[in-house]
């Protein structure tokens, strides 16, 4: 512990251990000139009260996130301009917090969407509706604002395969409404269809390659004929030598 003897000196190790800082920092801020330091007979650095004092709030500013720069300026700022630094700091750490709880809502997503995805895996084909209501078009390829929504999580890649006869893939983003300037590419028809589920994947290098078949034929050995099949992205993960798309799925059966 620290001798709080006002006209005692205490060495840098000292200080270090009692103050959790690594000596290194504290010469770092002494070179900075954050702190003035008197030397012993041996050149050996001696910490006095009132420069414990000053490291206290140099410390107590870095844990506020200020930095060293900031702090030396601040050693010769007003009593107004000490106000102004500190709601500009609140400011920034109100941005930080703004943006970590996005991070953190996309991450809840993403980890619930991660359950579905095991959910269905252990339980394949049974009833759900398709939480899809429509597609928006996926044409503007070079639209930063679409993909600025897409990183965001307010989009997720989506598909619908039509139903007979075509069979066509239309594919987009997957939304809950449409702007005036978004394209639809797909509207959810409502009425009494019934739904199965499944997990699709597609092969990441051929995207021919897919476990779609094998989920089609399934259902047909069981006497269903297959209408629309909504797909909406999860995640892409490895399996074996394959990179799957891995995507939430309805078969509509008829």
């Amino acid at each position: 512990m620290l001798d709080w003897d006002k006209n005692k000196t205490v060495n840098i190790s000292t200080v270090s251990e009692t103050f959790g800082i690594p000596a290194s920092t504290l010469r770092y801020w002494e070179s900075m000139g954050l702190i003035t330091l008197g030397r012993r007979d041996n050149n050996y650095r001696e910490y006095s009260y009132s420069s414990l004092l000053n490291l206290s709030d140099i410390c107590y500013l870095r844990n506020l996130g200020i930095p060293v720069k900031a702090i030396k300026e601040y050693q010769t700022l007003s009593l107004a301009e000490s106000n102004a630094l500190y709601l500009n700091k609140k400011s920034e750490l109100e941005a930080q917090i703004s943006s970590l709880q996005s991070t953190y809502s996309m991450l809840r997503k993403t980890l619930s969407l991660m359950n579905e995805l095991e959910y269905i895996q252990k339980h394949p084909y049974t009833e759900a509706q398709p939480d899809i209501p429509l597609i928006l078009s996926h044409s503007k390829l070079y639209d930063k604002e679409v993909w600025k929504k897409y990183f965001s999580g307010q989009y997720q890649f989506a598909g619908v395969r039509l139903g007979p006869p075509n069979c066509e893939w239309v594919w987009g983003w997957a939304a809950e409404s449409r702007k005036p300037d978004e394209e639809l590419a797909w509207t959810f028809a409502e009425g009494n269809r019934h739904f199965v589920q499944f997990i699709l994947r597609i092969d990441v290098k051929d995207r021919k390659h897919t476990n779609l078949d094998e989920a089609i034929n399934y259902l047909k050995a069981r006497g269903y004929n297959i209408g629309e099949i909504i797909v909406r992205y999860i995640t892409i993960a490895c399996e074996g030598q394959t990179r799957w798309d891995y995507y939430k799925a309805w078969i509509e059966i008829i």
